[in-house]
């Protein structure tokens, strides 16, 4: 898929066959599973096809597929669906091994959608909001590597936050290359979350964390966190025990969060003499229209007739705006001027490294131009 392709409208059985091949390459069996057999059943006259009939025909970028399987994890995590709780490993379930366990498995699946239909149009109603703690480990090279140019306070804004986990990234503990960096005794270990890392880093002063979402997530609550809990893919328990981890850091690293929409945010910044001021966003193109993206780039480009060495603004991407959307997320970013170790116009779209959907590992590569 495309980014042209996000808007368009596109049948919900033909995605969740292409979420499947997704679910196969981030590595959930379960949810390949659960996708594939969808796939099949919302392709005929079918119960599921009948509960799911709102949706048969949605914008591919609103990622359906995903806000369905999450309103699923959702009732299994509050004990409503409890035969489909039998597969999910984060309530202690096991995944299904053959076709009978795979088969009860999707009736359980079926059963608690049917059960719960009349709450699907809020289970629904949103985008996914993994916030997943991963990808941050692009964020903290790209902050180090900004640190290591101008020795400069930071102040870091994130677009489409979710519950601003990310924001506190320099107090994850991440390893890799060589390489050991945020606190020793951090709840998020991002172990061997770096490969190829060769630019020189810093130590980054983060002295303001802002971030901006439409309808952003209070994880201070039991409410906020069991949303964003439902959209961990259940036989990754990794990522489940990475979040757990997080609740320590919301609790001691205070944030900023505002709701809005995120062009008239980008509108809102200003430089500031003596601190660089850096824009992130990972996964969040997908939700934007055409008209919004360029409209995005007009106002980054105004703010950085502003910029200076003394004043730098640097935009950090985790996206795949121009390119096509798979197990590949290359880290960009946008500087002005930019960083020392680039051979590159300030402004230019250059390409750090890349990383899988769930953001480890970080493969650091010589800085290139992005083909556009």
């Amino acid at each position: 898929m495309t980014i042209a392709e996000f808007d368009q409208i596109d049948d919900l059985s033909a995605l969740f066959s292409r979420q499947a091949q997704a679910m196969a390459i981030n590595g959930s069996p379960l949810y390949e599973e659960l996708c594939r057999a969808t796939a099949l059943e919302l392709s005929r006259a079918s119960r599921l096809k009948e509960i799911l009939e709102p949706w048969l025909r949605c914008r591919a970028g609103d990622m359906v597929p995903l806000r369905i399987l999450g309103a699923a994890h959702r009732l299994v995590l509050e004990r409503k669906a409890p035969v489909l709780a039998l597969f999910f490993p984060t309530v202690g379930g096991v995944v299904p091994q053959d076709g009978r366990s795979r088969q009860m498995c999707f009736d359980a699946f079926v059963a608690s959608l049917d059960d719960h239909r009349d709450r699907l149009p809020e289970l629904l109603a949103g985008p996914p909001q993994t916030n997943e703690i991963a990808r941050a480990a692009a964020l903290v090279g790209v902050l180090h590597m900004v640190s290591a140019t101008w020795d400069v306070p930071i102040r870091l804004h994130e677009l489409g936050t979710s519950a601003g986990l990310h924001l506190r990234a320099d107090h994850m503990r991440i390893t890799g290359s060589g390489y050991d960096v945020g606190p020793a005794d951090s709840p998020v270990q991002l172990l061997d979350a770096w490969i190829g890392m060769e630019a020189q880093i810093a130590t980054p002063n983060v002295v303001e964390r802002v971030g901006v979402d439409r309808d952003p997530i209070d994880v201070t609550t039991p409410e906020g966190r069991l949303h964003l809990t439902s959209f961990v893919w259940p036989d990754q328990l990794d990522r489940y025990e990475r979040l757990r981890g997080a609740w320590e850091l919301v609790d001691a690293v205070p944030i900023d969060i505002w709701a809005g929409d995120v062009i008239d945010h980008v509108r809102s910044l200003r430089l500031r003499e003596g601190s660089a001021l850096v824009v992130w966003h990972s996964s969040v193109w997908m939700y934007l229209s055409d008209a919004q993206r360029a409209e995005f780039d007009a106002v980054i480009a105004g703010l950085a007739l502003t910029a200076s060495a003394s004043s730098p603004l640097i935009e950090v991407s985790r996206e795949f705006r121009q390119s096509r959307v798979g197990s590949s997320f290359p880290v960009v970013i946008r500087s002005w001027p930019m960083l020392n170790h680039i051979d590159a116009p300030a402004g230019a779209s250059v390409v750090l490294g890349d990383s899988p959907a769930q953001g480890l590992p970080v493969t650091w590569s010589t800085p290139h131009l992005r083909a556009e």
